[in-house]
């Protein structure tokens, strides 16, 4: 694999729709596999991908559970099924506190080597350097930039409309941003954006292309893609399980 890339392995918004997983993905270059935030249903279709022992690092966003709740689970897959001696976790210090809680003595850094991360953090796995902005949301949760070489991209996670992309930097080659909502259903008392105002915040930090991800079930995806063409100057498309987008063909 050369240049950057990101493969889906969920992309349902808030609970998995039937046949499918919540937020997950595979961030690689042709040196480093990441692990990105780890929904239900996300571990089974990581070994789709790399096998778990070829995982450089496992980075979560924040601790609702359609982002991390198979995180004490792959504590187990880990520890007991790996040859591996530990695995790197960066996250939010909510993220250890709540996978602590799985073990019966309230510590999972016997296998899990923690990096606690916050707004501004910049973490290094392998030849990705990944930056974290701290968006809108009722508890911390961060954004990320992952950069290899030239090429970018931005994983907005969950944010209301009180952070801007461009907090992360311009000029993204992908910018995958959750599109929760239609502007027609869009509240500010809602912690989550439509795609109309992601569109509009990709443009403003010139991203190239823009991928919508964390739809809800029962809500049809091909309408928040139009809804997202209809602001973005650039190409738009859809999440799905299993596809790569690569930031090298944008």
């Amino acid at each position: 694999m050369t240049g950057l890339s990101l493969t889906v392995l969920g992309c349902s918004g808030s609970y998995a729709a039937a046949g499918q997983a919540c937020s997950g993905y595979l961030v690689q270059s042709s040196e480093t596999n990441l692990w990105v935030d780890c929904g239900p249903g996300t571990l089974a279709n990581l070994q789709q991908n790399v096998a778990l022992n070829q995982v450089d690092a496992i980075v979560v966003s924040h601790h609702h559970p359609d982002h991390c709740a198979e995180l004490p689970v792959a504590y187990n897959a880990y520890k007991y099924f790996t040859p591996i001696s530990d695995i790197r976790v960066i996250s939010t210090s909510d993220v250890r506190r709540v996978t602590d809680a799985f073990q019966p003595d309230g510590d999972s850094s016997d296998f899990f080597n923690w990096e606690i991360v916050a707004d501004g953090s910049v973490a290094e796995v392998g030849d990705i350097s990944i930056c974290f902005s701290q968006t809108d949301h009722p508890v911390e949760t961060l954004a990320m930039r992952f950069s290899c070489g030239e090429e970018s991209i931005v994983y907005t996670s969950d944010t209301g409309q009180n952070w801007s992309i461009s907090e992360l930097g311009f000029d993204a080659n992908i910018v995958i941003g959750e599109g929760t909502l239609l502007d027609s259903t869009a509240d500010p008392a809602i912690p989550h954006i439509s795609c109309r105002h992601l569109a509009a915040e990709a443009n403003e930090a010139g991203a190239k292309k823009l991928i919508v991800t964390h739809v809800p079930p029962g809500s049809d995806p091909l309408k928040h893609l139009e809804e997202a063409s209809t602001v973005f100057e650039g190409r738009v498309e859809l999440a799905t399980t299993g596809r790569t987008f690569s930031a090298t063909n944008n």
